[in-house]
């Protein structure tokens, strides 16, 4: 399988918020075709905090995982690896006390041969698109999801709900909180298939329905990207930050 990013393939905007908190890698302008991992983070706690925490988790998570990524790709690869970002956030704020409370969400996907593997914790998403359908996406750790699964809501009432973005995971260290991410691996893909990792901010902006509409256009790539951060702009409130990916050949 040859992967192959389209340019500028990011977006990674502030939004309305008066920081940044969300956090990519590669970082924005730097990616090409021979990358194989990518990583959003939405950092959260407040300014700094937020600012800290997705920074601090997308660089461990690249550290850890970059020097192994010719080693299969299992379970227990990204969970050594989610639980060193945990240990990090650990030791990091035992030194820097000030930081107490930070935490991010996480989504990163790493591509090879076999298909994509996947690792999330949060309401960071991956969707898998194909032609005007999602394939599959993440499940969001929210509250109000699990009140989704228990039947406690219906699926409109949890899209509008005030809790909507009440998360029930994200990385802020064993001490604090020591939760376990989603795994989930891909071998069904396709060429033209588009992966999008995103921050809550894209689809707080932008509906399933509409982000499928554009992928499945006959706009070019960039213009695709262009479309969202539009729709964005004018309907998300928070940072928003998204990796594109689309699959050019199946070798």
């Amino acid at each position: 399988m040859k992967i192959e990013l389209f340019t500028p393939g990011t977006i990674f905007c502030q939004g309305k918020r008066e920081n940044m908190e969300d956090y990519i890698l590669p970082v924005e302008g730097t990616a090409n075709e021979n990358d194989t991992l990518f990583i959003v983070c939405d950092g959260m706690g407040g300014h700094t905090k937020g600012e800290a925490a997705s920074k601090l988790a997308s660089e461990t998570f690249a550290g850890y995982l970059i020097p192994r990524l010719k080693e299969d790709i299992t379970a227990r690869l990204l969970t050594d690896a989610f639980d060193h970002v945990q240990n990090t956030f650990d030791l990091f704020v035992a030194d820097n006390p000030e930081t107490k409370g930070m935490g991010t969400t996480v989504v990163l996907a790493i591509l090879n041969r076999e298909g994509v593997a996947v690792l999330h914790c949060g309401d960071s998403r991956l969707y898998h698109f194909r032609n005007s359908e999602i394939i599959w996406k993440t499940t969001d750790h929210t509250l109000v999801n699990e009140w989704l699964k228990q039947g406690l809501v219906t699926k409109n009432e949890a899209e509008r709900h005030p809790k909507s973005n009440v998360i029930t995971r994200a990385i802020q260290g064993k001490h604090v909180h020591n939760v376990q991410p989603d795994f989930h691996f891909i071998s069904d893909i396709r060429t033209d298939d588009y992966l999008l990792l995103c921050s809550d901010g894209i689809y707080s902006g932008v509906s399933d329905d509409q982000l499928t509409e554009i992928l499945a256009s006959n706009e070019a790539d960039e213009a695709k990207l262009n479309h969202i951060k539009s729709l964005c702009e004018g309907n998300s409130r928070d940072n928003y930050s998204a990796y594109l990916v689309k699959v050019r050949d199946i070798l």
